[in-house]
């Protein structure tokens, strides 16, 4: 029998834009008008670092096991994380990117555990790869845009869904694909409901919905948590929508998903890993 292994948990994302990280930059400013409009979202979280933080708590009630978080543009976190892994020693780190599909972001930070821990400690990360087409995450979103349809009475015939995945700066044509699956996915246990994917864009004055599909649900689907780059693009996109006399509902970011929170152990447990010099190579 194989000795029990101590396991620990790390959850990454790249933060905030590193031109938008201050509490009183534009982000703020731009979410506090935002959230002046949508009392949905709860008021006193009004920064990208407090939201997360917050999931991630809400996911660590479900497992005994130590968990950590890291933002490559929270540097001030930084060698406190570094202090902190290097001193508990576990066997393995089980590492679950805030991104479900492969993207440079999650490249970066890779990058930067390379450089700033030992090979003996880089040796016993392991990533979670890519969970774009787990059913857990796929029946999250469905479950998301069946309670916009009950609860505001709509017609999947005259209803569209909106696909909203982040725009990368370098051409990856496996984040293009694996989006598209997403969408795919999600998308078919609607049949009559007709399915577009965008990505962020400064100018939305080509999208066409078709003139019958009065009704559009936005679904951001290339990151859990709400970030000033998506909430920016469903103003620009509620603007164009609302020219074409579209009525305009937002799916919440799986953050808020009570049943996707539960499940997130389920998915790292399927231990479908990459390591870390991998994730490097891809």
């Amino acid at each position: 029998m194989l000795a029990n292994k101590k396991i620990a948990y790390i959850f990454v994302s790249i933060g905030e834009s590193s031109i938008e990280i201050s509490k009183k930059s534009f982000f703020k400013n731009f979410l506090d008008k935002f959230l002046s409009k949508n009392k949905k979202v709860k008021k006193d979280l009004t920064d990208i670092y407090e939201i997360t933080d917050k999931f991630i708590s809400s996911i660590s009630r479900y497992s005994e096991k130590k968990c950590f978080s890291f933002y490559l543009n929270l540097e001030n976190r930084h060698e406190k994380f570094i202090n902190d892994i290097n001193e508990y020693k576990a066997d393995r780190y089980y590492i679950f990117p805030l991104y479900p599909q492969y993207n440079r972001d999650i490249n970066s930070i890779a990058n930067f555990f390379s450089l700033n821990f030992f090979d003996d400690i880089v040796e016993k990360f392991f990533w979670t790869k890519s969970y774009s087409h787990h059913p857990h995450f796929i029946t999250a979103h469905q479950k998301n845009i069946k309670s916009i349809l009950k609860k505001n009475n709509l017609d999947e015939k005259k209803s569209a869904i909106l696909f909203l995945a982040k725009k990368l700066n370098t051409h990856n044509p496996l984040y293009f694909f694996e989006c598209e699956t997403t969408s795919q996915n999600i998308i078919k246990t609607f049949p009559y409901i007709e399915g577009h994917l965008r990505y962020f864009s400064d100018d939305y004055k080509d999208l066409k919905i078709d003139e019958i599909r009065k009704n559009t649900i936005i679904i951001p689907i290339s990151n859990l948590i709400d970030n000033s780059e998506i909430i920016k693009n469903i103003e620009f996109l509620k603007t164009s929508l609302k020219n074409q006399k579209k009525d305009v509902f937002i799916s919440k970011t799986l953050n808020y998903n009570n049943t996707f929170i539960r499940s997130v152990f389920d998915i790292i447990d399927d231990k479908n890993f990459v390591s870390n010099e991998m994730l490097l190579s891809l």
